[in-house]
């Protein structure tokens, strides 16, 4: 294992920053940390770079308490990239031999030649790095951090201050590296998270939720979690056993049934490509049907998506295009919604 937080939290007089963060990265890994504004992921990043201390936990790295030991010698194994990572006076070279320098070493023009064909700045060696854009002063950052060959390397928000395309260029660089060193990096862009991520952690002054990509976004731990993440259909109710094992929930004006066991109060999610939209009611082996009134159409790229009023509750629907010209839907329509069991997936409050 490459790196394990035990029980860290971070206190600035009466604020908390960081309360009871359990992290276990393991060698190789991509890891991106999620959050809103304000939700402690830079502070994170900060303490394991050993930048500030926690006020209580701990930190394995690689074997050892980071804690403990020299922080010399920890932070030499740690790049670190911030939003905005300043540049030394000088050339490209100049900044991205720094690092090497003051660790007594001198790469090879070969490897630096690598590090800059990795990060895009091909040719760019003897340029007046306070020339560069905005773009390529990101990318030599990551040049000056990939060059001292990081056991981890740790990306604070790296893009967030970029326009598209340099954006995507960064992006492209971290793909490029994954699997290469151990990643953590830190955003509050849903979509970057899971195209670069192996797995996620949903941070808001705790580790909320962590595991592989898919899992968290379908199967989201609570409200909070379902709700920053954008879960489409979230639905309070009175849960109940029923004898052959299904979960009967009470909602607001309708009556579901979910394959998860649950009582008492909870709240379920149904992701909205898991429901049917049909004229009638249909004969499937769906047990949620419900008759409902289209209230808003919107068209979303190739899709188009509806909002249907079933009882007091409003469904978000998905359906592609031939789909819905086939029906020939419109506004007001009364129109029927199915969906399984096994699509109601029931959450903490």
């Amino acid at each position: 294992m490459m790196l394990q937080l035990q029980e860290i939290s971070k206190v600035y007089g009466k604020k908390v920053i960081l309360e009871d963060v359990n992290l276990k990265v393991d060698r190789g890994e991509t890891i991106g940390i999620i959050g809103p504004t304000g939700a402690g992921k830079t502070t994170l990043l900060r303490i394991i770079d050993l930048l500030e201390e926690p006020t209580t936990g701990r930190i394995i790295f690689n074997g050892r308490d980071a804690l403990k030991a020299k922080k010399v010698e920890i932070r030499r194994r740690i790049g670190m990239v911030f939003q905005e990572t300043p540049l030394l006076k000088g050339t490209v070279n100049d900044n991205i031999l720094y690092g090497p320098r003051i660790r007594g070493l001198k790469p090879s023009n070969k490897k630096i030649g690598e590090i800059l064909e990795i990060v895009g700045l091909q040719g760019y060696g003897e340029m007046d790095a306070r020339k560069l854009s905005g773009g390529e002063k990101q990318r030599l950052a990551f040049a000056r951090a990939l060059i001292n060959q990081p056991d981890l390397l740790l990306l604070d928000e790296p893009t967030s201050n970029l326009d598209p395309i340099s954006k995507r260029q960064i992006e492209n660089i971290i793909n490029k590296i994954k699997g290469q060193v151990t990643i953590i990096f830190t955003t509050h862009d849903l979509i970057q998270g899971q195209l670069l991520a192996e797995k996620i952690a949903i941070l808001n002054k705790t580790i909320i939720q962590m595991g592989k990509v898919d899992e968290v976004f379908q199967r989201p731990a609570n409200s909070f979690v379902a709700k920053f993440l954008g879960v489409e259909n979230i639905i309070k109710g009175e849960a109940r056993l029923e004898d052959d094992g299904l979960t009967f929930i009470k909602a607001n004006g309708i009556n579901l049934y979910s394959s998860e066991e649950a009582e008492g109060e909870v709240i379920a999610t149904i992701r909205p490509e898991d429901i049917t939209v049909s004229w009638v009611r249909g004969n499937s082996s769906a047990l949620n049907k419900l008759k409902g009134k289209i209230i808003k159409i919107e068209k979303i790229g190739s899709l188009f998506q509806l909002q249907v009023k079933a009882g007091e509750e409003i469904f978000t629907v998905h359906m592609t295009r031939k789909s819905f010209h086939d029906m020939n839907i419109n506004l007001n329509s009364m129109v029927w919604i199915e969906f399984k069991a096994s699509a109601v997936h029931i959450i903490d409050q």
